[in-house]
């Protein structure tokens, strides 16, 4: 009997992508009464939800797997979204989940593409889809997240033709974009769900880091396939809290040396950022996000996952910061400031990340 899967389906704002989304999932190859979608609108606006009851629930367990539409109301965010589904699918007994973006639709053999190279090593904990834009499937959009030394994660071969990118079935990746991820239940139920402390963004990446501090892989599948419909999004929030949970995931996983080490190189950074910022008009985030470091909340926050990630570790800071990197690469805002600053960082990093050695 294959493994049960189950996909959360985090809709807000998605109405217009619903139809090809669904369309994907009765496409799938694996085996429909071994797979369960729960559909979260998250309180989204558009009236998703109605739709999903009048098209969608009609058809689950007929050309559908099972369809679960999980409808309060309420927006909680990125993660306490996700959780809420991931939750009810650990408790239902799933073997896998798997994170679906709103936008994002899926290859017919994505899933049984993912749950087969996770079966092929009971320590991967993560398995990446390779995921192409919607409307350009000649266009790469992610092969897994990279962490930059400052805190920064990002898309790797964002924007890259698939032509030019040469990725391995299996590779080890630094973590795994959310926006397409199966995670092995086995392994969310010793290390977690997402961080709801994050409100939105780099909460894949503090997951991912927390399964290869217990002992798990996190790896790219390039045999399952998806499309994102992602633009680059300039919202003044989504600095905001990238400026805050990027510090904070920092100093909940390194240990005090690696901290001290470090600590001056981080500031130098940050003060490069100050400048992009002021350039690129998002200062009033970068202050915010910075300000927001000091609220109990966050000091609270800080606290606690630094608790956790040291209670789970069993790999040395030099293991986990072999993924890191002192280069900032294929975003959708290149700069002769960024080129720089990564030729500097990138440099002293490399230097830096040899002395570290616990």
């Amino acid at each position: 009997m294959q493994p049960q899967v189950s996909i959360i389906y985090l809709c807000h704002g998605n109405l217009r992508h619903l139809p090809e989304v669904v369309s994907s999932f009765a496409a799938q190859t694996y085996p429909h009464d071994r797979m369960t979608v729960y559909m979260i609108p998250n309180g989204s606006p558009d009236g998703i939800a109605d739709v999903i009851r009048k098209d969608v629930l009609p058809r689950s367990g007929a050309d559908l797997p099972e369809i679960v539409l999980l409808d309060d109301g309420e927006n909680r965010g990125f993660a306490g979204g996700n959780n809420q589904g991931m939750q009810l699918a650990l408790d239902q007994g799933s073997d896998f989940v798997f994170l679906n973006n709103g936008d994002l639709y899926l290859h017919p053999e994505a899933i049984e593409e993912a749950v087969t190279l996770a079966q092929s090593d009971e320590k991967i904990g993560a398995v990446q889809s390779f995921v192409r834009f919607w409307n350009e499937h000649d266009k790469v959009n992610v092969t897994g997240g990279m962490i930059h030394v400052a805190g920064y994660g990002y898309a790797r071969d964002n924007g890259k033709q698939v032509s030019e990118v040469q990725r391995e079935n299996g590779e080890e990746i630094a973590y795994a974009s959310g926006a397409a991820v199966l995670y092995r239940a086995d392994a969310l139920r010793k290390v977690g769900l997402l961080e709801e402390g994050f409100f939105m963004y780099h909460e894949d990446l503090e997951l991912g880091l927390r399964l290869r501090f217990a002992g798990w892989k996190n790896v790219l599948s390039t045999k399952s396939q998806a499309y994102h419909d992602y633009s680059f999004s300039r919202n003044p929030k989504k600095f905001q809290w990238m400026e805050t949970y990027r510090v904070i995931v920092l100093l909940a996983y390194s240990r005090f040396y690696t901290i001290g080490l470090l600590f001056f190189f981080w500031l130098a950074i940050d003060a490069a950022v100050v400048l992009m910022a002021l350039q690129g008009g998002w200062i009033t985030s970068k202050l915010k996000g910075t300000y927001a470091l000091f609220l109990p909340k966050n000091i609270k926050l800080l606290f606690v996952m630094r608790a956790r990630a040291q209670r789970l570790r069993v790999i040395s800071d030099s293991e986990w910061l072999r993924f890191v990197t002192g280069r900032i690469e294929d975003q959708e805002t290149p700069s002769k400031v960024v080129a720089f600053g990564n030729r500097i960082v990138d440099r002293i990093w490399k230097q830096l990340r040899a002395i570290i050695t616990w």
